[in-house]
């Protein structure tokens, strides 16, 4: 039985669902995945914003949790956004070198943001909040915050446009 049979449940007897949906052009379009992106977006906002709270509160007993959620639900969110996004967008900019370094750059630098917001992460989900620890977090996640909310906006207002059917 492999690895995802047995993290799902799966026997040998059952079926495994399999979507197959390959087509000789890449990946296929998908008219709602930049609204799905978006309230994504908006799901981690709101999630930062309940960080920020709490942090602000002095209730760092309930941060590493969120932190953990937060975490998880950002990087679900990378992967649709570098697969299903980036992928299709790079296939239908292939022929135009300028758009394709353009989206090659942007999504590079996300993946440089995600990797900064996962340290950032790493090193507060388990700490231990005394007041200098405390204040180097609410500092630290200010920095986060003004990235992800410029990056937030960069994607919605110009990279997002250049998804559309072939």
């Amino acid at each position: 039985m492999g690895f995802f049979s047995r993290l799902f449940g799966w026997d040998n007897k059952q079926e495994v669902p399999v979507q197959t949906t390959k087509t000789e052009e890449g990946i296929p379009y998908d008219a709602g995945l930049v609204s799905k992106l978006k309230a994504d977006h908006q799901e981690l906002l709101a999630m930062f914003g309940k960080i920020s709270q709490a942090a602000g509160a002095g209730q760092f007993d309930a941060v590493p949790k969120m932190l953990k959620r937060f975490k998880l639900d950002l990087q679900t969110h990378l992967v649709t956004e570098n697969v299903r996004f980036y992928v299709y967008v790079q296939q239908r900019q292939a022929g135009d070198s300028g758009a394709s370094s353009l989206i090659a750059d942007l999504r590079k630098e996300m993946n440089g943001i995600a990797s900064a917001a996962v340290h950032f992460i790493g090193q507060y989900e388990n700490a231990i909040f005394t007041e200098d620890v405390a204040n180097q977090f609410r500092k630290d996640l200010a920095g986060i915050g003004e990235v992800l909310v410029q990056r937030i906006n960069t994607e919605e207002s110009s990279l997002y446009t250049l998804y559309m059917p072939k």
